[in-house]
């Protein structure tokens, strides 16, 4: 009986207050009328008091009790009521002491039934006993007083009229005072909802306008699942169209408002009108339809609760069944079910529903009134299943046999790519040496000697680099930084020993980052198509994939997201840190980010998609490094320095007769060969291959 007070408070406000009130439309024009009503006469009853109309009369009263105003200690004892108190300033608890003291008896009731709600939201009340929550009142006034009062509540309260046209008194309290869904179950097993709902908006809960939720899958008896087909037809507020998305939450479909509003006080009657399908299951004898009316989801009481169900055929129904409350604790005692005309269900809760409060609704229909679903449809159902997995398996498959294609191509050495690679004499030997060393710096240095930067000399048993130019527009932004190592300030000279050993090694270093840097530009210029086309397959799947939901750009982008977050992190792991402590720890963290982002992707997708994916990215950066190898697209590329080696060789005569020889003087000692040229009259001015070879000994 407790349980049902809430509900009894209100069928009272229904029944009894219409005709001892003023209607009121907005909670806006109800607290306008408090504000203007006037002071009762046993609020200014004191004389000593001004009235407040001479405004010079109460200026003179404030300033003459300024002058007498003493602080004082409050006494339990203390009389409140007499002038002196306006010396104390009441205790707050004092103060809600005496609004509390001032509240009627069905007022009380309602705020601490608005309690209860209020810590359902924090997850307490949803099971908690309905008779550990009410208010009780030791002193509680007779049955016709209270029945007054609620005749005429002394609460903020407005005057609602219900889309079925009954007027009401509801409390001014931010809730949804009626909801009424009309479900038509149509012939090829698809659903038509229509949804009414009335709402009292206060700028709380509801300020940017209600929003709906609705069940991503549907569950059967024997525990099986599938995924909805959901279709939203319209949205409109008071009678005009609102645009609403779509979106998926986890398990869920939430319908909210395309842009943002903001929802003023007031009373709005919303309609919420979609299809459904795949909400019917079939079993031997009989199908049955399940739906949550209130969805157990919304932040606000309801006041009233109902649906009627139409039928397909003209067979009445095996049964029918309505289930109120929370998971767990459901019961069919507070409701009916009535049958109408053309096989119409009705179905009511005669109680509010509070928050968290579903209304159940299971309908067992005869196997006759439901087209038998063909091929087509059966087909259409088990891609809406598992068509991500298929999608994304097609695509993981597409990119291994694209990958078996393109590798069998470069083995038999028909790959002709075009690289438009610099030949830089680090370079070159990096490519037929596969490492940066001595050598490789010494020909960097000889190419800036060409360049006529510097100038390499022998001087007394010492070799010397000489700065000839500042002018290094010619230099990359790495080599201008190295060549700034080996002539700090103002320097122009530096000699190989000892003490400069440490600028030699930090130029070096820069030159071999700068060379590496461009070698891993080639090996991506050569994969850039193979790269493209499994980065598209990946896209393409994640596209089809995203097809299947209720809104495609939505889990198109979450699918993106995830996955360029998971390729980087794969890409973090792969990378080798100095330190071991540094490698472990960052290849535990991209781990956890890895698999988090896989959870992520779950709760929108099928989790072996999921997985597919993440094996795409995986297979991606493999072959991708795979192709990056010496052996892979480089094959030819080293093949072309080796033939350019095999040139300078060969005409190694021809080259030192003139400038030619100037020009490649680096490319030969990077490959060393410097014996195949030794020093003439015609290269005399330029020959610098024996000071190389001191330097490069010397470092």
């Amino acid at each position: 009986m407790k349980r049902l007070f809430f509900a009894v408070c209100f069928s009272f406000i229904s029944n009894l207050a219409s005709a001892a009130t003023t209607e009121i439309n907005s909670v806006d024009e109800l607290r306008a009328r408090e504000a203007q009503q006037p002071l009762s006469a046993e609020e200014i009853a004191d004389p000593r008091i001004p009235s407040g109309e001479n405004k010079a009369e109460m200026d003179a009263f404030i300033k003459e009790r300024m002058k007498s105003i003493v602080i004082t200690k409050l006494d339990k004892d203390e009389n409140l009521d007499n002038l002196k108190s306006l010396d104390v300033q009441h205790s707050e608890e004092y103060v809600n002491m005496m609004k509390e003291s001032k509240k009627s008896t069905f007022e009380k009731i309602y705020d601490n039934a608005m309690k209860r709600l209020s810590s359902s939201e924090k997850g307490v009340g949803a099971n908690q006993p309905y008779d550990d929550v009410y208010y009780y009142i030791n002193d509680q006034p007779s049955v016709d007083e209270q029945q007054k009062q609620w005749q005429a509540p002394d609460f903020p309260v407005v005057n609602v009229e219900l889309p079925n046209g009954a007027k009401t008194l509801v409390p001014a309290k931010e809730h949804i005072p009626y909801l009424f869904s009309k479900i038509e179950i149509m012939p090829n097993g698809m659903v038509g909802i229509n949804e009414t709902i009335t709402v009292l908006a206060n700028g709380e809960k509801l300020k940017n306008g209600l929003s709906r939720v609705l069940p991503k899958y549907s569950i059967s008896r024997l525990n099986e699942k599938h995924k909805i087909d959901f279709s939203l037809l319209s949205v409109t507020i008071n009678g005009k169209e609102i645009p609403y998305k779509v979106e998926e939450i986890g398990d869920k479909i939430v319908l909210k408002p395309k842009d943002d509003m903001l929802l003023p006080s007031g009373i709005y009657t919303y309609n919420f009108a979609y299809l459904i399908d795949r909400q019917l299951w079939a079993y031997d004898n009989f199908d049955e339809f399940y739906w949550d009316v209130t969805g157990s989801s919304w932040n606000l009481v309801i006041s009233n609760a109902g649906a009627s169900v139409s039928l397909p055929g003209i067979e009445n129904p095996i049964s029918q069944s309505i289930f109120i409350g929370y998971p767990g604790n459901l019961s069919s005692e507070s409701a009916f079910v009535t049958k109408g005309q053309d096989n119409t269900l009705g179905f009511v809760a005669q109680k509010p529903l509070f928050i968290g409060e579903g209304m159940h609704l299971i309908v067992a229909l005869p196997k006759t009134g439901l087209i038998v679903p063909d091929f087509g449809k059966k087909f259409s159902w088990f891609v809406s299943d598992y068509g991500d997995i298929l999608f994304a398996l097609f695509g993981f498959v597409a990119i291994l046999i694209s990958y078996i294609i393109s590798w069998r191509y470069i083995s038999s050495g028909h790959s002709k790519l075009k690289t438009g690679m610099k030949r830089t004499a680090p370079m070159l030997r990096y490519l037929i040496k596969g490492a940066f060393d001595k050598i490789s710096f010494t020909a960097y240095l000889l190419e800036l000697f060409r360049k006529n930067i510097i100038d390499i000399q022998e001087s007394e048993n010492e070799i010397m680099l000489i700065k000839k130019t500042d002018d290094l527009k010619s230099l990359s932004r790495c080599e201008r930084k190295a060549l700034d190592n080996l002539f700090p300030a103002k320097e122009s000279v530096i000699k190989v020993n000892n003490q400069t050993q440490l600028k030699f090694k930090r130029a070096a270093k820069l030159i071999e980052k700068n060379t590496l840097k461009s070698f891993k530009a080639i090996s991506l210029k050569l994969s850039g198509g193979y790269l493209f086309f499994s980065i598209g397959m990946l896209l393409l799947s994640e596209a089809a994939i995203a097809l299947l939901s209720v809104n495609f750009w939505q889990i198109f982008v979450i699918e993106a997201a995830c996955s360029i977050t998971i390729a980087f992190y794969v890409w973090v792991i792969k990378i080798k840190f100095k330190s071991a402590f540094v490698s472990i720890a960052s290849k535990i963290f991209s781990a956890a980010i890895i698999l988090f982002s896989l959870m992520l992707l779950s709760l929108y997708i099928n989790p072996i998609a999921s997985l597919i994916l993440f094996a795409m990215i995986y297979v991606i950066f493999a072959y991708t490094e795979i192709f990056a190898k010496r052996s892979g697209l480089m094959k030819n590329t080293i093949k072309d320095a080796l033939s350019f080696r095999d040139y300078l060789i060969d005409n190694s005569s021809t080259l030192s007769l003139g400038r030619d020889f100037y020009a490649q003087q680096a490319n030969i000692f990077a490959f060393e060969i410097s014996a195949k040229y030794p020093p003439n009259q015609n290269i005399k001015e330029n020959y610098r291959l024996n000071e190389a070879e001191k330097l490069a000994q010397r470092l």
